[in-house]
């Protein structure tokens, strides 16, 4: 299982991970705020990652 964790965007991680993989980060570029608040917002957590995982098993 492959999983990219980026607090910037997918662009170029595909490559890396596969068709298979999971991204878990931005999708879209321009947000400014402190960054707990940019990775609740987009979803970049713990959780996030756990359950990305868990899918793909």
């Amino acid at each position: 299982v492959r999983i990219a964790v980026e607090a910037g965007l997918e662009q170029g991680w595909m490559r890396f991970i596969g068709e298979d993989g999971a991204f878990v980060g931005m999708t879209g570029f321009g947000a400014s705020a402190p960054a707990e608040v940019l990775y609740e917002k987009f979803g970049i957590t713990a959780d996030a990652v756990i359950e990305a995982a868990k899918t793909r098993l």
